[in-house]
């Protein structure tokens, strides 16, 4: 497989990511993470480690940014690749803040997914 062909399915992972998260479509998270990844980050300064069942329960229990009017806001920053490894820098807006997102993913079976997402925002 291409370099530039690794970068895309890998971008339209990101995409399904935000979209799960943007348009309240937790079922989607099953395109863009595997089903042992991990996020962990901050929030207004506590942190916050969810796995896939409580992050899917999260994004069930609110209302959605596309719901509530919020304007599609991700940002796809520098993509690293080496092998099988890839690493993203996201900028993702969320209830009035804009989060930076460093993404970790892993392909297998030939397929790109989230492994691990470290999260925060500015204070």
């Amino acid at each position: 497989m291409s370099c530039s062909s690794d970068l895309e399915q890998i971008r339209q992972a990101l995409t399904a990511y935000y979209e799960a998260l943007y348009y309240g479509r937790p079922e989607k998270l099953e395109e863009a993470f595997r089903p042992d990844a991990l996020l962990l980050g901050d929030v207004e300064g506590a942190e916050s480690r969810l796995d896939q069942a409580q992050y899917r329960s999260l994004l069930q229990s609110r209302p959605s940014p596309h719901a509530q009017g919020a304007p599609y806001g991700l940002q796809i920053g520098e993509i690293r690749l080496c092998g099988n490894a890839a690493m993203a820098e996201l900028q993702t807006p969320l209830a009035g803040r804009v989060f930076t997102d460093y993404v970790s993913l892993f392909k297998r079976q030939g397929r790109w997914r989230i492994a691990f997402k470290l999260y925060s925002h500015p204070q």
